[in-house]
């Protein structure tokens, strides 16, 4: 019996492994690579405090302690299937908190067809992340942890 679930499990983690491995493809076939995993102002977009009684738990304040920059290749199409999932305010207002410059303070479907401006929303939603440092929630003033451009938005048992 212990035969049979050592086979069990060998297959199991093969399966894992081929999981991980048809992930890591559609990331390379994207022009993603695991260090794209950090705090960008995207990822940022899509947080919220959920401590529990919190009614306005978004958008989270960035406070960065250290801000890096990284080149990713330009792809319009991406930034154009990415804008109406966005809340344009936060966003703006992320950028302008990280010393990122040249978005204006609204924007219309029609900017989306203006390469000047692709450019620098591309730069902000993807080429700048926060390594170390803050989120916030607006409500509470909890700080959570960005730690290796990881966030840490896990909650004590009191939060929950």
């Amino acid at each position: 019996c212990r035969r049979v679930e050592g086979v069990r499990r060998r297959r199991s983690s093969a399966r894992r492994k081929d999981a991980r491995a048809g992930v890591r493809q559609e990331l390379d076939r994207c022009g993603w690579v695991e260090k794209d995993v950090e705090m960008k102002l995207l990822t940022h977009n899509m947080l919220s405090c959920n401590i529990r009684g919190v009614q306005n738990g978004f958008p989270m304040k960035i406070e960065a302690d250290q801000v890096e920059e990284t080149q990713v290749d330009f792809d319009a199409e991406f930034l154009r299937q990415m804008y109406p999932k966005l809340e344009w305010k936060a966003f703006k207002d992320a950028a302008d908190g990280l010393g990122v410059s040249g978005l204006p303070d609204e924007c219309t479907e029609e900017m989306l067809g203006d390469e000047e401006f692709l450019r620098a929303f591309h730069h902000a939603l993807l080429e700048v992340h926060v390594e170390e440092g803050w989120l916030v929630c607006p409500e509470t003033g909890r700080k959570f942890p960005i730690s290796k451009g990881i966030p840490n938005l896990l909650l004590n048992e009191d939060e929950v």
